[in-house]
């Protein structure tokens, strides 16, 4: 190997780099796409709205089955508001859907107002926050 060419080499390096960065491709990377601007659809308060509007008794309480499935903090409150509710005769299935779905236990049967009513007195200040958060 004649003595010279290690001599040319860094040479030669230094012309081709530039070169090659002149023949390479274009990055295929560019910036990150922007906020699509379009809405999102939020199916708990929708659901939420339907159930506020909705007057039948029966159909209310099929859409809190429903929503409570999600876990959704916004669900847990309102079916806190049929447990509190005197009046209500779903009292027991709307503190069995609270116990069931946020406390995560199985309720006593014949005492799912009592038991849910005292968890949500535990748990109420918690879940009302974190459905504050949420949009309504």
């Amino acid at each position: 190997m004649p003595a010279d060419i290690t001599a040319r080499t860094p040479r030669l390096a230094v012309l081709a780099l530039p070169l090659l960065a002149l023949l390479a491709p274009p990055a295929a990377a560019g910036p990150p796409q922007g906020v699509s601007g379009r809405m999102a659809f939020d199916h708990m308060a929708d659901g939420l709205r339907r159930y506020a509007t909705t007057k039948e008794h029966d159909e209310r309480m099929a859409l809190l089955e429903r929503l409570a499935e999600s876990r959704d903090p916004r669900v847990a409150v309102a079916l806190a508001r049929v447990v509190s509710d005197p009046g209500d005769g779903y009292m027991s299935t709307a503190g069995c859907l609270l116990l069931w779905n946020y406390g995560r236990r199985v309720p006593v049967l014949g005492k799912a107002r009592e038991d849910a009513q005292a968890w949500w007195d535990k748990h109420e200040a918690d879940l009302r926050r974190r459905a504050g958060q949420l949009s309504r």
